[in-house]
């Protein structure tokens, strides 16, 4: 399932490399934008929230120039336990 999140990019920056005890092997590098949006609430107040969004290192540069502009990532959704979807 794909998602689209909207909001003003913040910053980038390289995710700590997990690495598994038992086998030595570690994982590859991995980057994240940190984006503010906006999040409506159920009392129709508006509040900001901070988002990390996983992005392939390859696609680097192309947040890197949208540093404090508003723009829309399309993102996967995916979860290890159940998630609820409202419509909007």
């Amino acid at each position: 399932m794909n998602v689209t999140i909207q909001g003003t990019i913040i910053d980038f920056y390289e995710k700590p490399i997990f690495v598994n005890k038992e086998t030595g092997e570690s994982s590859p590098k991995r980057y994240a934008v940190q984006m503010l949006s906006n999040i409506k609430l159920n009392n129709g107040e508006t509040k900001k929230d901070l988002i990390d969004i996983t992005i392939d290192e390859t696609n680097i540069n192309k947040y890197k120039s949208n540093i404090g502009k508003e723009i829309e990532i399309n993102c996967k959704l995916y979860s290890k336990t159940a998630i609820s979807l409202t419509a909007v």
